[in-house]
């Protein structure tokens, strides 16, 4: 049995107080809306007062009847779209849930689900007889790509919520967060005088809130997590973490991307990425080991998130007994070195559950994958005509670029990108996006250090991000074996990540999107309920337009503001309350982009970026911006 660990009293009582400060509040709120005819009966000693106040008086009641709807509104459990699981069928998983129980110390979960998540999560709700139920959700992504004895690190984790009942305050400010963020979408479309004092009160309370609840969750996690390492060992959970980072930046980067370019060829009916999972596609890791490390160096610089639960991964490999500033060890678990934790606990259950998701996921991905056709088609209309005007017009750089990169994808076996890169080259020898292409040439071709020289080339060229230049070459000297000049560049890309905000200098370099019309009007399509919410958005992107490695994508937000919430602001100091209005809604359109965006927000009084231009420009004003 596991040491006992402390559970993380230091602001516990804080956040329960604001919770319950919060409830208390709504509640008195609504009841005296809906009261207040009797109250003005009661405190007017006027009939013409009362009659003059008797239609207002009515519009309070069905105000507050609004508060109280939304403060007894229960969200939906998150196992509502999971799969069920027999203990009975899968009685390896049985077997490890119960030898992790008893090493955690924790009550038994009463149910597990299956999702499609690479993720797993617990859900605790109290029952009739006055028993909690304890609710484990376990996506079959995290089981397919991690080994049993990596997702036995993740569920020692959901182990030690329950087992120090972390789950009763996770619920408990989980349901306020959706309350009061109903609250703040059911005021922004009601600005009357009367909400005004709800609506302050909303500015006021909601950010401290958060925070407070925010920082009692993310300790809980580190506790947690020590459960765990406790359990299962440091080394162990080492591997789990960076296995785990790895699959989420190969998920979406390289799987889910890879699966929506079949749509240009093939129907959805065909599409089976769960089932695909359990094979462990080539896209669903990292090349080789060498990308691998790059990629965690770069999710070892991320900064903690004021507004996640979670620790980030420097934290979490911190508690390990790593030191994250020192050079990674030779072995990283970037693939499966031996069976699935599906395989050895679902065994014969695992093809089944990923039917059954599968069929779920072309359901709800139906409109993202006519986007993604009508995207092709629009992608294969502008490759026809650049080989039309290839025939008739002298090209730029820019036009090299476009016809190389469209040729990777409808001329794959051809030899019309080669050409393109030689073409370009020949008439623009020292543009750094057409040297990218060169470069990349090279690496695929095995000459790794002609690649390097070129990347080298590259990092002294502008406006290329030096940034990228030398993680790219990190990457191509660990791939070669040089690991001391790979640690140079590392701690020359982690010092220019790392200087002033996160990705701040690599955002010194940022572009315009450079999409054409069809795909910026996918785009704006896809984006439009946000931009009632938003002043204006930009897109930008951290290569040249046409290069071809696949750009970061930087999406920047100016939420509406009035003289209003900019009082509220001064008056609290707290971020705009639009603004995360704002983040909801693109937590929920993310799932239907092809894009994976990092959001920025600008504030009321912050400065407008230099590269957030016209040329940038997707939305003004509530209505999608034509392009420049």
């Amino acid at each position: 049995m596991a040491t006992p660990l402390p559970s993380p009293r230091e602001g516990r009582w804080r956040a329960l107080i604001w919770l319950a400060f919060g409830d208390v509040s709504l509640l008195v709120c609504g009841a005296m809306l809906v009261l207040s005819p009797l109250l003005l009966a009661l405190l007017l000693p006027s009939r013409l007062l009362l009659v003059l106040l008797a239609l207002p008086s009515l519009s309070w009641v069905f105000y507050g009847l609004m508060v109280l709807r939304a403060y007894a509104a229960v969200p939906p459990p998150p196992v509502s779209n999971g799969i069920l699981l027999d203990p009975r069928k899968v009685p390896a998983l049985a077997g490890e849930l119960e030898r992790l129980r008893l090493a955690c110390d924790a009550p038994a979960f009463t149910a597990v689900y299956i999702n499609a998540e690479l993720n797993a999560s617990i859900y605790q709700t109290g029952s009739r007889a006055g028993q909690p139920k304890h609710v484990l959700v376990l996506g079959l992504p995290l089981l397919a790509l991690l080994t049993r004895k990596q997702a036995a690190v993740v569920i020692a984790h959901e182990y030690a919520h329950i087992s120090r009942q972390h789950g009763h305050f996770a619920r408990w400010a989980y349901v306020a967060r959706q309350r009061w963020a109903a609250l703040g979408e059911l005021h922004e479309r009601n600005h009357r005088l009367i909400t005004a004092p709800l609506r302050l009160f909303l500015s006021w309370y909601v950010p401290r809130m958060m925070r407070e609840t925010l920082e009692f969750s993310r300790r809980c996690e580190m506790v947690a997590d020590a459960q765990a390492i406790a359990v299962c060992g440091s080394d162990i959970a080492f591997e789990a973490e960076t296995a785990l980072a790895l699959r989420q930046k190969a998920m979406s980067s390289r799987f889910w991307p890879d699966i929506f370019a079949q749509a240009g060829n093939d129907d959805i009916a065909l599409m089976r990425p769960f089932m695909q999972l359990l094979a462990e596609p080539a896209s669903s890791r990292p090349r080789d080991g060498a990308q691998a490390a790059v990629w965690l160096h770069e999710s070892l610089c991320q900064k903690p998130d004021s507004h996640s639960t979670h620790p980030v991964l420097f934290e979490r490999i911190t508690a390990t007994g790593f030191d994250p500033a020192a050079p990674l060890p030779d072995y990283l678990p970037w693939r499966l070195e031996e069976t699935s934790a599906a395989a050895d606990w679902l065994g014969k259950e695992a093809p089944g559950i990923a039917v059954q998701l599968d069929a779920d996921w072309r359901e709800t991905a139906e409109q993202g994958w006519r986007d993604a056709k009508e995207w092709h088609a629009s992608q294969h209309s502008e490759f026809s005509k650049l080989l039309q005007r290839r025939e008739q017009q002298v090209f730029d750089e820019q036009d090299w670029l476009e016809l190389a990169r469209l040729a990777e994808i409808f001329d794959p076996a051809g030899t019309l990108r080669a050409e393109a890169v030689a073409q370009g080259l020949q008439h623009f020898p020292e543009d750094p996006s057409l040297l990218q292409l060169k470069a990349n040439d090279l690496e695929q071709g095995g000459d790794i250090n002609g690649a390097i020289s070129i990347w080298h080339r590259i990092s002294r060229s502008r406006p290329t991000p030096e940034y990228q230049a030398h993680r790219h070459l990190c990457e191509l000297y660990l791939r070669v074996g040089d690991k001391p000049a790979a640690e140079h560049h590392r701690q020359i890309a982690d010092q220019l990540w790392t200087e002033g905000d996160v990705g701040q200098s690599v955002s010194k370099g940022l572009f315009p999107h450079g999409m054409d019309a069809s795909e910026l009007t996918l785009l704006q399509t896809t984006l439009q309920p946000l931009f009632q919410h938003a002043r204006a958005i930009w897109l930008c992107r951290d290569t040249p337009p046409a290069t071809s490695n696949s750009p970061r994508w930087f999406l920047y937000v100016q939420a509406y503001d009035s003289w209003f919430m900019r009082w509220v602001g001064k008056l609290t100091g707290e971020d705009d309350v639009n603004a995360s209005a704002c983040k909801r809604l693109l937590d929920r359109l993310q799932t239907r982009l092809h894009l994976y965006l990092e959001v920025r927000f600008i504030g009321p009084n912050d400065p407008i970026p230099a590269h957030c231009s016209d040329g940038s420009l997707i939305a003004k004003a509530g209505a999608a911006a034509s392009r420049h």
